[in-house]
């Protein structure tokens, strides 16, 4: 929840319009309803991890950006996760200026 909040002050800000969800299975509600441009995703999250919200995501035809944030070392977990399509993966900690830019190429690309 701190990074979560963290990111969305962050985030709204800078001007984009942010949506958040605590856990997997309520992401996958929320991009169903109205599908974002662009997704920050943690691995890490409850109900569900990020690897498997981002596999349903692409089986549900989502073709958006997704920029993934894992304080996970396990190569062949990043490795699945970069093969899926993520644009970006940022390790934890990361930089905030890092995320923004990330975002912005996230978006560009998500648009071609």
């Amino acid at each position: 929840p701190a990074i979560r909040n963290l990111l969305t002050d962050f985030l709204s800000t800078r001007g984009y319009r942010v949506q958040t969800a605590p856990d997997g299975p309520t992401t996958l509600a929320l991009v169903g309803r109205a599908a974002p441009q662009l997704i920050v995703l943690d691995i890490q999250l409850p109900g569900m991890n990020g690897v498997t919200v981002l596999r349903e995501l692409r089986a549900r035809q989502y073709t958006g950006g997704v920029i993934v944030l894992s304080g996970s070392k396990d190569e062949k977990l990043l490795t699945a996760m970069l093969e899926m399509g993520a644009v970006e993966l940022l390790p934890k900690p990361f930089d905030l200026e890092r995320l923004a830019l990330a975002i912005q190429v996230g978006l560009i690309l998500s648009k071609s």
